[in-house]
């Protein structure tokens, strides 16, 4: 709750009361300022036993922050309403907030928009947005995306910009206002240019897909950067693919190295797989399979099937490892059950030879009948190929347990 208190400040002072009061609650203020919060407690707390709701919401904020005391979101929860109730915005606005999470209170979402309500009918941007957010998501009112808009643009207006970038999306969307991309742009760029990146997300998408503007990559990528630049993880991803192929930006693989392992250290799981397959490759970076393991594991481990694929590829050629079919076809494996169609090709063949795995004709059959499908026309070959050394009941046996598979998302395709 430290982050509210210099936009609360100014404000406190003008309530402070008699010259020599408001000589000692700027005291206990300056202490709070200067980080001695058990000075600070002891000039505020009279204060705030006596209904000054300055000292009050000072009180409250060493409460849920442990400053000078023990850390007690029961008493700031105390101290916030009984300044609540005096009109004081900002400790609504955090009072809603603490009930809305059940700090120090029980999680209540209709008091919670009650809170918010009277600090956003004072004009608190803040909570004119968590007002549109909980009538968007109909959390303790009614949902009512139209009433969301109302908030949204109040608190737009007043250059909130997780409102403006809210405000954009319902435009973009059509929910609670006529759809209108032109506005949604306008919005996006308003959040944009306050340095949001959100909103440069946004609107990198928007020039990106021609939606409500010309398609322009170009500036789709200056926006993306402006976003990625902020650590945001999803862009980081997507500006290093637009290097790696050249939209809208000259096409780079050092640079695309580079922005995906910023996403990779993040923990992002394509960005992992692709950095590891330029490893891989000695795009944009040495050729090292070492650390092309490294980064194909972490998104692996994550469950990318493209990853998983890699690896039982690396493993099938002795490429940063010994070769080692058996390890192949596990990795072959977790890859075809999320329905990778080239994983299931490599495990019909390791089927087929029987490399890595007991020859197992049916097995092989099924799982090139599964690429097939998944449009690897390799696979009715290596199917048909199978199926020529079958029985006809084998056949149908294969056939049942392909049909079988699929019906059960991958879950049941052993024999």
């Amino acid at each position: 709750m430290t982050r509210f208190l210099a936009a609360t400040v100014a404000i406190f002072l003008l309530s402070a009361g008699p010259a020599t009061d408001a000589q000692t609650l700027d005291q206990g203020i300056v202490k709070f300022q200067g980080g001695d919060f058990t000075g600070a407690r002891g000039d505020l707390m009279p204060f705030a036993e006596q209904g000054n709701s300055t000292a009050q919401m000072f009180v409250a904020v060493m409460y849920a922050n442990g400053l000078g005391t023990v850390q007690d979101n029961v008493s700031a929860v105390n101290w916030l309403y009984r300044a609540a109730e005096q009109e004081h915005t900002e400790a609504q606005y955090y009072l809603a907030q603490m009930v809305e999470r059940g700090q120090g209170a029980e999680q209540d979402f209709a008091e919670a928009a009650r809170w918010y309500g009277r600090a956003a009918q004072s004009g608190y941007a803040p909570a004119q947005f968590s007002l549109g957010s909980m009538y968007e998501r109909g959390e303790g009112v009614a949902w009512d995306p139209a009433e969301a808009a109302v908030w949204y643009r109040r608190a737009a207006e007043q250059d909130h910009v997780e409102a403006q970038t809210s405000l954009g999306m319902l435009y973009a969307t059509g929910q609670g206002v006529a759809q209108h991309l032109g506005d949604a742009m306008i919005w996006y760029r308003r959040a944009a240019d306050q340095g949001s990146a959100l909103g440069q997300y946004y609107l990198g998408s928007m020039y990106e897909n021609g939606e409500g503007v010309d398609a322009n990559e170009s500036q789709a990528a200056s926006w993306y950067l402006a976003a990625a630049e902020q650590g945001f993880v999803e862009v980081q991803f997507k500006l290093a693919t637009m290097y790696a192929l050249g939209q809208g930006v000259t096409q780079d693989h050092g640079e695309a190295a580079d922005w995906y392992q910023r996403a990779a250290e993040q923990g992002h799981a394509g960005a992992q797989g692709n950095l590891g397959m330029l490893y891989f490759h000695g795009q944009g970076v040495p050729r090292d399979y070492f650390e092309a393991v490294q980064w194909l594991r972490q998104a692996a481990a994550q469950g990318m099937p493209r990853a998983q694929f890699n690896l039982g590829v690396m493993h099938a050629h002795g490429q940063g490892f010994a070769q080692d079919h058996a390890e192949a076809a596990v990795w072959f494996r977790r890859a075809a059950v999320q329905g990778h169609g080239l994983a299931q090709f490599n495990l019909a063949q390791l089927y087929f030879d029987g490399e890595g795995v007991d020859r197992d004709l049916v097995l092989a059959h099924v799982w090139a009948n599964l690429a097939e499908a998944h449009g690897q026309a390799d696979g009715g070959t290596l199917r048909d190929a199978a199926g020529g050394q079958l029985s006809d009941s084998d056949v149908t046996l294969a056939q049942e347990i392909a049909l079988r598979c699929l019906q059960h998302s991958y879950q049941d395709c052993a024999r």
